[in-house]
């Protein structure tokens, strides 16, 4: 059968992502399909935001919690505390067992540690000349929590769209005055057509303005183990490294990490266990 791959247009990087989204729920089994989104916030009396963050509860009941910021002038007076603390409450509440957080070398690393998050995968180069890092805490599991005195005062509101973005904006400016970035976001992605122009496969990804790189790479189930997907995932390195990309760095499970190594990814930077339940997550790396 003779294949082609080609731009992907309208509606095919959605498909795409489906069809990836599929395969991995058909392993994962997740108990909802739904992610639902929470954002906290502090405000003064007058209704000025002083500190928020996001929370995300998804269907494998593991929560994700960023963008949590504190204006300058109420930082170390124990609202970070109030809010995470918060957060973490709303994903007990919802059954999460797991709780995810990212922050980079100037942002908050201790304070997460500090709060019982383990350190699970170290970013070196993303972006260039700092590192990222990726911690998690286990949720349905008893341990002592940091809850500072001064951390009571605080009066946790649930916000809204505008509220995140206001506080994801200021964050996301006081990360670029520390390490600019060079450039939009790039999307990158290819599908792979049969004779008949059906989408048999596919790549969909991107790279960000710090030349960071992600990435999800789908081959119809009829057709795997015949190098479509090493194809594909080769026109996507070569294209991120085109657009200023000098490594990939993705997420592999124990049912697809044996595909990444043998396309070159043997540098496991860190791993989770039991996550998504039963399974282990690869943190991995390729140099182009």
């Amino acid at each position: 059968m003779k294949y082609e791959m080609i731009p992907c247009s309208g509606d095919d990087t959605e498909f795409i992502e489906e069809q990836s989204d599929n395969a991995f729920n058909a392993i994962a089994q997740p108990e909802e399909d739904a992610e639902e989104e929470f954002v906290y916030k502090v405000t003064d009396e007058s209704g000025n935001l002083l500190g928020g963050c996001i929370l995300s509860v998804d269907g494998l009941k593991t929560a994700s919690i960023y963008d949590l910021w504190v204006e300058e002038a109420f930082r170390r007076q124990g609202m970070a505390s109030a809010l995470i603390w918060e957060a973490e409450r709303k994903a007990r509440e919802y059954g999460c067992y797991l709780a995810m957080v990212g922050t980079f070398d100037w942002q908050a690393k201790p304070f997460y540690m500090k709060h019982g998050y383990m350190l699970n995968d170290t970013m070196s180069g993303a972006p260039k000349g700092h590192e990222h890092y990726f911690l998690t805490k286990r949720l349905d599991c008893s341990s002592a929590e940091y809850i500072p005195s001064n951390c009571q005062q605080y009066e946790i509101k649930r916000g809204d769209e505008k509220d995140a973005e206001i506080f994801s904006g200021k964050l996301r400016g006081y990360d670029s005055a520390i390490a600019p970035r060079e450039h939009e976001y790039i999307p990158l992605s290819k599908k792979i057509v049969d004779e008949n122009g059906r989408i048999i496969a596919g790549f969909v990804g991107g790279i960000n303005g710090w030349n960071d790189t992600d990435i999800a790479v789908w081959v119809e189930e009829t057709h795997r183990n015949r190098g479509i997907g090493s194809r594909l995932l080769g026109e996507f390195e070569r294209e991120a490294k085109e657009n200023g990309a000098g490594t990939v760095f993705l997420e592999a499970y124990d049912w697809n990490v044996g595909f990444f190594k043998k396309n070159g990814y043997e540098r496991v930077t860190g791993m989770l266990e039991d996550y998504p339940r039963g399974h282990v997550m690869y943190c991995m790396q390729k140099s182009l």
